[in-house]
């Protein structure tokens, strides 16, 4: 059959072939191939994010878990024989707002795992702004960590520049 054709048609035959076999070659083979290396490089880019991330993830662990360790020896070292109610009075002297304060009351200890947490809450009246920063910078800059919660400052009515305030003084201690 392919005898009986002419050179003509042989070489037109001849590239059909080969152009359908080339066709073949690049969809069952080139394609596929580019395809699949495409496909591995964005999963490896992905991959190399996801490691980033999770040494970074470890270097934030490492560091959050060295300043756990660190607090945890100040809370310890810090808490013997340390009475808030002592410690907010003699802050009090030393800042020079001992006449604006108007109450301390002891909170009910609570627990928190195996920490206690002992509070204080303060209430200072016809406290200037100076005052009450230098107050609660000195208790920020106890050698123990103490928190500060329910902050609540208001104007006074009466004179525009004192203030009162109330909030709670507290800090954790591990049970001996």
């Amino acid at each position: 059959m392919i005898g009986n054709l002419s050179p003509r048609e042989k070489i037109f035959l001849a590239c059909g072939a080969a152009a359908i076999l080339l066709l073949i070659l690049w969809l069952g083979v080139v394609s596929p191939y580019r395809e699949a290396v495409a496909a591995a490089e964005t999963r490896i880019a992905s991959r190399e994010r996801q490691l980033e991330e999770v040494r970074m993830l470890q270097r934030e662990y490492r560091r959050l878990q060295q300043e756990l360790t660190v607090a945890e020896r100040h809370l310890v070292t810090g808490a013997r024989g340390f009475s808030l109610f002592s410690f907010v009075e003699d802050v009090t002297n030393r800042t020079g707002v001992r006449e604006n304060l108007v109450s301390m009351r002891p909170q009910s200890p609570q627990t928190q795992g195996e920490f206690r947490e002992e509070s204080v809450e303060i209430r200072l009246e016809r406290i200037r702004l100076d005052q009450f920063v230098r107050l609660l910078h000195a208790m920020d800059s106890a050698d123990i960590h103490l928190n500060t919660k329910n902050l609540r400052i208001r104007t006074r009515f009466d004179d525009r520049s004192q203030l009162d305030a109330t909030f709670i003084v507290s800090y954790l201690q591990k049970p001996a």
